[in-house]
């Protein structure tokens, strides 16, 4: 079973991981590795981190929304909780998903629902 601070670790990780994949020059690759936790943990938005976020594309966007969530959710104790049922989302989704805001079941009802839809 992962602590929260490994959680953390893996949540941030991925981060910075979707931030190096739009961080064009050395200085903004120096910029993420010194500098983006200390950010997160402030909620600055510094000139860098505005300038990488207008560079992320929608779903890498999605994907830093959803992990913030969850590293806010992981701070106020609420972390591996459903957002739709509210019932613990199962330890192995979260190793695989650790921002991962619903449970599997509620997952595949969207999934469902939205191929109905089409």
């Amino acid at each position: 079973m992962c602590t929260v601070a490994d959680i953390r670790k893996k949540l941030l990780a991925q981060r910075r991981d979707l931030f190096c994949q739009v961080a064009q020059t050395e200085e903004e690759l120096l910029w993420l590795e010194t500098d983006v936790e200390s950010e997160v943990e402030e909620r600055g938005q510094g000139e860098k981190m505005v300038q990488l976020l207008d560079r992320l594309d929608e779903r890498m966007r999605a994907e830093i929304e959803a992990i913030d969530r969850a590293l806010v959710k992981l701070e106020a104790g609420r972390y591996g909780r459903c957002e739709q049922c509210g019932e613990d989302i199962s330890q192995s989704r979260l190793e695989v998903l650790p921002a991962a805001p619903v449970c599997i079941g509620c997952a595949q009802a969207r999934e469902t629902r939205v191929a109905l839809r089409t």
